[in-house]
């Protein structure tokens, strides 16, 4: 389970990495505002570095700087004088930075303009492309996984799924699928969505993994007596998910095309290394919800909170209530707000009464389950619901001033909410219980059903490399089934 909120891609993979929550690691969203930039910000951007492999100029421009903690992949590098090789691969910049940690050998992500791997003037040996990793953008495998229809890997019903999804196919991630069905003409929805179409089909898997198996080859990991980190992350079912919903055959056939990716990796593992000689791990960097229009036809509460709109609203509530109009929110997003402290100075208005008024204005909104500043929320105690994990996502210098948290079943509005799809992000279990698969060195079969927090994870490879563990670490190392001797 994370144990903090939000639940979202940039802090998943910076928590499984430091096994720190936000509130030491820093990553406390996918963006945000940024009070020292004073604008907001994605969580990986760093206008500092230049993009390497791709002509588009800002897709590249990352960093992990923002991270404030180490990770387990640095740690691993620092234990042995960087004799351990890393390498960070996901389609996403921030799926393969954050896990990729600080000091690693090279990070790579996908370039949707181009449909080539990039990486950034950030890493190593990155005047250029590598010669392996231009040959293989030069075999255009895009072009081939995407020259064929989208249809199911298995004939007959898929029972996982729900037959009469196809209602719920709303959206607008991508919006070419809308209106549209399984086998979809993928040639014909490139035109429209160019390379970027790959994220959303199972065939962006096949791709990231074809890439990593050409890392393992090309960089040599595993060559020699120090272990080397490839941290692998597949964002095909999370694309998925928000366009077609977690019921959807599309996203049962993306789990089944990638069970066969999985299985394919684990094979080519087992034939390069033995199994004796790699660890696996596999888990998830946040879960998903159910489609809140699908539950509201089953009769069951749910609904979409308009947080798009929100900051609007507040700011008229504001100059209704104290007589001053005034631009006194910087910003609205991930269930936070970040306060103007020097619009409410010019103004000579005092922060706790518009604090006052933006709290008594969303604890009567439909959905919000109650809404409190961050003093507030420090002194709440532990039984209050979710407040130690709303705590674990907080820090110091970069959330919002005051944070609200929604019902059960109820999501911020967000693009994937037009007539179908879904998200993720908040404390509820449907986003904070994963998977968590353990394969290979010193593992012992067997399963658990006990809780295990998501930070467990990076103490527990830390004990079994019998290294440090990561400078923010607050988990605590697995003991069952794991490490073995």
């Amino acid at each position: 389970h994370y144990n903090y909120v939000p639940t979202y891609t940039g802090p998943g993979h910076a928590a499984i990495y430091t096994g720190a929550t936000p509130s030491l690691n820093g990553i406390i969203g996918n963006d945000w505002w940024d009070p020292e930039w004073r604008k907001h910000r994605y969580v990986t951007t760093d206008e500092r570095y230049r993009t390497v492999g791709s002509p588009t100029v800002k897709v590249g421009q990352h960093s992990p700087s923002v991270l404030l903690s180490t990770t387990i992949t640095d740690e691993l590098r620092l234990s042995n004088n960087f004799k351990s090789k890393v390498v960070g691969v996901c389609l996403k910049d921030r799926g393969s930075i954050l896990p990729a940690g600080h000091i690693p050998d090279a990070a790579y992500w996908f370039d949707d303009a181009t449909g080539n791997w990039i990486t950034s003037s950030y890493y190593p040996d990155s005047v250029g492309l590598p010669k392996w990793v231009q040959d293989f953008n030069a075999r255009r495998l895009p072009d081939t996984l995407l020259s064929k229809n989208w249809d199911k890997i298995v004939s007959g019903a898929y029972h996982e799924s729900f037959s009469d999804w196809d209602r719920y196919n709303g959206g607008e991630y991508a919006k070419y699928f809308v209106g549209k069905k399984m086998p979809y003409d993928l040639p014909d929805l490139k035109k429209k969505g160019g390379y970027g179409l790959l994220r959303f089909t199972p065939f962006g898997s096949t791709y990231t993994l074809d890439f990593a198996m050409e890392v393992v080859n090309r960089m040599q990991l595993g060559a020699d007596e120090s272990p080397d980190f490839l941290c692998v992350s597949f964002s095909g079912p999370d694309y998925c998910g928000h366009q077609f919903g977690i019921h959807a055959e599309e996203t049962e056939d993306t789990y089944l095309r990638l069970d066969r990716d999985i299985a394919r990796l684990l094979d080519f593992l087992d034939k390069k290394f033995g199994k004796n000689n790699v660890l696996v791990f596999l888990t998830a960097d946040h879960g998903g919800a159910e489609t809140p229009v699908h539950l509201n036809a089953l009769r069951i509460p749910a609904g979409v909170f308009p947080e798009s709109k929100l900051e609007d609203e507040l700011e008229k509530a504001i100059a209704a209530a104290l007589g001053t109009p005034g631009n006194f929110i910087h910003e609205v997003g991930n269930q936070q707000i970040w306060l103007n402290w020097d619009a409410m100075a010019d103004l000579d208005v005092k922060p706790e009464d518009v604090a006052s008024v933006i709290i008594d204005f969303l604890r009567i909104q439909p959905g919000v389950y109650d809404a409190f500043t961050r003093e507030e929320l420090m002194m709440l105690p532990p039984e209050y619901p979710f407040a130690p994990e709303t705590r674990r996502g907080i820090h110091p210098r970069r959330s919002g001033d005051i944070m609200f948290q929604l019902d059960p079943a109820w999501h911020a509005d967000d693009k994937s909410f037009s007539k179908g799809g879904t998200t993720h992000g908040s404390p509820y279990p449907y986003d904070t219980h994963v998977p968590l698969v353990w394969y290979g060195w010193k593992i012992k079969p067997g399963e658990t059903f006990a809780r295990v927090n998501i930070t467990d994870i990076a103490p527990t490879l830390a004990a079994m490399l019998r290294i440090m563990e990561p400078n923010g670490n607050q988990g605590k190392g697995i003991q069952e089934g794991v490490g073995g001797r």
